[in-house]
């Protein structure tokens, strides 16, 4: 009897000792809004807690490391120069994927012994082509944000326009009719944008067809699509279309004047329209809407973006339960849940699924700026430097210190001494 007592015991022992070793901890290294869009935490919780459920069937603990975005990287490139690191997935903002920082990822294809996750096709060209390298992929978008025209639908309706550009010739003109002069001495102006961050800017360009930078960092600048932006950037600032102040505002400078009825449009990611439409802090709330970016061709449309992807690193233990994780958060069903949590999602068909549709009310304006999109400048060791030379000769083709020529071909050759 004693026997069988301690028998049991043990093997008691032996179950819960089990049961213990299959606990495992992943650590993920990320922006707190990561964490939020995974879990559906706060208010913008209508997709539920994807990540949760996968930890709570796989018997994980998750483990959140939430820094700002350049705490997350400076972590992650000290983790990766170790013999073998903890963090064993983590979030990367596609400015930040350098060659050094490519060297330290694990080839996500390779890993999965096939498609790294379910319906990559389905995400975004333009966001899968800067994270594969030697056709496989190191990073699988999950959020992104990309610029759109962003207008004020009554002051269009008050100059006789009834919906907004559908090309690139048409928002210049639209943005010549939508300058104007209030009768109390409030001027209108046609357009605004970030003039002290190339993002915006460039996005102009892009609508013309303009490259600053392609993928493969050969320099593009000296062109005739160029050209023909700066010569129209210059043309509407000397008109007095674009704020006299626009080389020098910020975003709050971009917000007061669309939420005081200054500004008619503006370049913006589309997510500022809830801030734009916030009966609190803007006068113009309920007129504000956004569309995708015009571009050449009637009809077209262009984006400039900036995405975060998941990836792991090479030096991580844990690698087959990362990659669990992130095939998981990736699928086309669970994008669409994150979409719900408040997620910029990277797929442009989860912008129809009914349940976005109902929650983001320009659910199809976005879903169709994805179908193109670039990245603002390709991440390289000067992307920051290139991103200022950009705005320094824009900024001196606009106020008229250089011919559009001559800031094209100048920045030409400054990008080219800075990308050798």
């Amino acid at each position: 009897m004693i026997r069988r007592v301690v028998i049991a015991a043990a093997l008691s022992v032996l179950a819960l000792t089990g049961s213990i070793a299959q606990e495992r901890t992943l650590n993920i290294l990320s922006h707190a809004v990561h964490k939020r869009v995974a879990h559906g935490e706060g208010d913008a919780s209508q997709g539920g807690d994807i990540a949760g459920e996968w930890a709570a069937r796989n018997n994980v603990t998750l483990n959140w490391i939430t820094l700002n975005v350049d705490p997350i990287h400076e972590r992650l490139m000290r983790e990766l120069a170790l013999n073998e690191t903890s963090i064993d997935l983590a979030f990367v903002v596609n400015s930040r994927f350098t060659p050094l920082l490519l060297e330290g990822l694990e080839p996500l294809g390779a890993l999965a012994g096939g498609a790294a996750v379910e319906d990559i096709e389905g995400i975004a060209e333009g966001l899968r082509r800067p994270v594969t390298i030697n056709d496989d992929i190191v990073g699988i978008p999950y959020r992104h944000t990309t610029n759109a025209l962003i207008y004020n639908e009554a002051i269009l309706a008050e100059r006789g326009y009834t919906s907004p550009p559908q090309s690139i010739d048409e928002l210049i003109e639209m943005v010549k009719g939508l300058t104007f002069t209030r009768d109390d001495g409030t001027r209108v102006y046609g357009l605004t944008f970030l003039g002290t961050a190339s993002a915006t800017p460039l996005n102009f360009v892009g609508g013309f067809g303009a490259t600053y930078i392609a993928d493969d960092l050969s320099v593009k600048a000296n062109s005739p699509e160029m050209v023909a932006a700066l010569s129209a950037l210059a043309d509407l600032f000397q008109s007095g279309a674009l704020p006299p102040n626009i080389t020098s505002s910020n975003l709050d400078d971009l917000i007061a004047m669309m939420s005081s009825g200054q500004a008619a449009m503006a370049i913006n990611p589309f997510a500022r329209y809830e801030t734009l439409n916030d009966p609190a802090a803007s006068a113009e709330a309920g007129n504000i809407k956004v569309a995708p970016f015009p571009a050449v061709a009637e009809g077209g449309t262009f984006a400039n973006t900036e995405f975060w992807s998941m990836a792991i690193p090479r030096n991580s233990t844990n690698k087959d339960l990362a990659l669990s994780l992130i095939q998981e958060l990736a699928k086309p069903e669970n994008t669409i849940r994150a979409a719900l949590n408040g997620n910029g999602s990277v797929r442009p068909a989860d912008y129809a699924d009914p349940r976005v549709v109902d929650y983001v009310p320009y659910a199809a304006a976005e879903g169709a700026a994805l179908g193109n999109l670039e990245v603002t400048i390709p991440a390289f060791d000067k992307t920051a430097q290139a991103a200022t030379l950009f705005i320094e000769e824009f900024q001196a083709a606009m106020l008229g210190f250089k011919s559009s020529e001559q800031a094209a071909a100048d920045l030409q050759s400054r990008a080219e001494d800075l990308v050798k």
